[in-house]
């Protein structure tokens, strides 16, 4: 029934719109009167108008506002609540703030005119600088406001982790405005929570690995049997349930179930890793990785499967402890021995387990260990201890002890060692941080000019430093992108190679032709990683050259860096390239031949190749810019500290400061040690 005076729903709507609009103008105005309080330094006001004809205009927008609710009330309307998340909000504002930044960029740049070569470099870091505070200020809104970093540490602290001074350091940085610190913070209190221990086990084919890991855990989720594992090592980890996760080479996750593993991890399930899968993680409810120790069931070396051994190898940078497994059904030899040269130069800390040592009786078990421990020796120079292992539940005592006496020590080893480690971080920032406040409260001394000229040019350093990154990251996801333009390029690679090898054979093995284009195509990616370690390596020595300068003892480590290298996918040919045979061919000359060879490959491998490219080259391009991602967060989150210190000791800093309350946080951190015995305790937890 309608009521005497009511409008109809559209009449409404409009009415209460247009209210909702006068409230918007009105919010505009009030921005418009307090521009000289606001903080930009691009003031778009100027502001004639005095506090007593403020507080007159304010008056009436109060009584404005006050009529439009009753206005929508005449109609029996009320407001409507809010439904836009604040945090919602901020985020959309800043991803046009991003955007904005990054047309800034050299690339965007010059469709204003060229940009000069000797500006491109800074003209990227500044991009970087600004592109550092956006991603700052997202991560605290995407994580802390979630999952607050001091909510973090006091969960760290039940755990029994020292992170009292950590606590401090994050109190002070927040009350005190010092922001910079945060992500290093954030960066250390991560590692802290990151407590894997990543042990992968290398060995022959049908030397027991899997069986090995399914007896160590108390399960069967690896699939045994001759048939040697595809190149995708797989993880297992703690879980509350058994479940499987795939990823794909395109990028694509999946949850399986633990009975498709067989289908998807073995040479007869998926021959030649035809399904294109990047990395498996099983998740496994054992006691034995409730600790944080991951399990890496690693392919077989010596396989026929020859790209499974290339790649096992490839894995090595992302091990904390090798586990190499010897059968003893089978004579050591010069894989073995090969693997652990490999293990020893990588730095990787590797045991011996002699598995299958039940069917030894216990004068052959002697022999065949004193057999390793003599070769190791002689051919590597290295003092081993071989432990005998058993897969079968009657010799389950075997394994139980090498689990407890050898492996879950040197995992509380490294763990401790690891805690150490930031232990030592935490100490220099807060030797950082005592530096910020010290120069925050010093900076009414202005320096000279011919210091002013160092701290500007310690700036330039700053900004080509980030911005070479951003930069390295532009240009390894277009030559990642563009990999499957590179087929014919890695078709003429592997034609010489084997032009070369029918000069001795008259055949070549579909095996052989594939060892090769995976040989060609991981040489190149790593070409193109090793250019990002080069710009990382030289951006850490710069960030120590400034910290230096500084008379700073902080900067980022290269084992900082070295982590973040960890994952990169691996290639795969989803079928093998068709055997090819010369034979008479050879008479009629190299030229000829080089033709034969090129025409089978493209045949039976070139569009295949190309679309196998492409995929590699979509998962590359995500992974590097992850990594990039991550390495720019690490480079920023000591450089936004350096810069800020530069702007405060120059006289740049606009930072606005209670002098009290910095000079009592000052206070705190530097007698930090009588503070644990507890005489500043109370100031501390205020």
């Amino acid at each position: 029934m309608i009521r005497a005076g009511q409008l109809n729903d559209s009449q409404q709507t409009r009415l209460r719109i247009t209210c909702q609009y006068v409230d918007k103008l009105l919010g505009n105005i009030e921005d418009i009167l307090h521009a000289s309080a606001s903080q930009s330094p691009f003031p778009r006001y100027l502001v004639d108008i005095n506090p007593a004809q403020t507080r007159v205009i304010e008056d009436y927008i109060r009584r404005l506002r006050s009529q439009l609710v009753r206005t929508i009330a005449w109609q029996q309307m009320k407001p409507e609540p809010p439904d836009i998340p604040a945090t919602r909000a901020i985020m959309a504002h800043l991803t046009f703030v991003d955007i904005a930044i990054e047309e800034l960029g050299p690339h965007y740049m010059c469709g204003s005119g060229n940009v000069p070569e000797d500006a491109v470099g800074e003209l990227n870091g500044v991009v970087q600088e600004l592109r550092s505070l956006v991603n700052g200020m997202e991560h605290y809104l995407k994580q802390e406001l979630s999952a607050d970093l001091e909510k973090r540490l006091k969960h760290l602290e039940k755990t029994g982790v020292d992170v009292a001074l950590l606590q401090l350091l994050e109190q002070v940085a927040t009350r005190d405005g010092l922001v910079e610190f945060r992500s290093r913070i954030d960066i250390l209190a991560s590692r802290l929570e990151d407590d894997s221990f990543e042990v992968a086990l290398f060995g022959r084919v049908s030397s027991g690995k899997s069986s090995l890991l399914n007896a160590l855990l108390g399960t069967n989720v690896l699939p045994v049997g001759v048939n040697p594992i595809t190149a995708v090592p797989t993880k297992l980890r703690y879980g509350a349930s058994l479940k499987a996760a795939v990823t794909y080479g395109d990028g694509r996750n999946a949850v399986v179930s633990v009975g498709e593993l067989s289908s998807l991890v073995t040479e007869q399930g998926n021959p030649g890793n035809l399904r294109n899968i990047a990395r498996v993680i099983v998740e496994v409810p054992s006691p034995r990785l409730r600790e944080g120790i991951t399990l890496v069931d690693t392919p077989g070396l010596g396989s026929l499967a020859k790209r499974g051994a290339a790649e096992t190898l490839a894995y090595l940078p992302s091990c904390d402890l090798a586990l190499l497994l010897i059968d003893a059904g089978a004579a050591l030899n010069e894989e073995d021995i090969g693997t652990l040269r490999l293990l020893y130069e990588a730095g990787i800390p590797t045991l011996v387990l002699l598995s299958k040592a039940d069917l030894l009786s216990d004068g052959d078990l002697h022999r065949s260990t004193s057999y390793i421990v003599e070769q190791a020796k002689h051919d590597l120079g290295l003092n081993l201890v071989v432990h005998p292992v058993s897969a079968l539940s009657n010799y389950s005592v075997m394994l139980d002890q090498f689990f407890e006496r050898e492996l879950l020590p040197r995992f509380e080893e490294a763990r401790t060692l690891k805690e150490a480690s930031v232990l030592r971080k935490i100490g220099t920032l807060r030797e950082a941080v005592t530096s910020a406040i010290e120069s925050t409260l010093n900076r009414e001394k202005r320096i000279d000019s011919k210091q002013t000229i160092i701290r500007t040019d310690l700036e330039s350093i700053l900004r080509t430093a980030t911005g070479t990154i951003g930069e390295r990251k532009t240009v390894l996801s277009r030559e990642f992108r563009g990999l499957g333009e590179k087929s014919p390029t890695v078709l003429d690679q592997v034609v010489a190679r084997a032009a070369l090898w029918v000069r001795t054979e008259d055949r070549i093995s579909s095996l052989m032709l594939s060892e090769w284009i995976h040989d060609v195509v991981w040489q190149f990616s790593q070409s193109l990683v090793d250019q990002l370690r080069a710009t990382g390596d030289h951006a850490i020595s710069d960030l120590h050259k400034i910290a230096k300068e500084l008379g700073r003892t902080d900067g980022p480590s290269q084992d900082e860096f070295e982590t973040l290298l960890r994952g990169m996918p691996r290639f795969e040919l989803a079928a093998l390239p068709d055997e090819i045979t010369v034979g008479r061919w050879k008479i009629l000359g190299d030229r000829v031949v080089r033709a034969r060879i090129k025409t089978s490959l493209e045949a039976s491998t070139g569009p295949l190749l190309k679309q196998e490219l492409q995929l590699y080259g979509l998962a590359l391009s995500q992974w590097s810019e992850q990594l990039v991602h991550k390495l720019e967060l690490l480079v920023n989150s000591y450089a936004d500290a350096y810069r800020v210190q530069i702007h405060r000791i120059s006289g740049t800093s606009d930072t606005a400061i209670n002098v009290g309350q910095l000079q009592d946080d000052l206070d705190l951190l530097r007698n930090w040690d009588a503070a644990r015995t507890g005489e500043f305790a109370e100031n501390v937890h205020e």
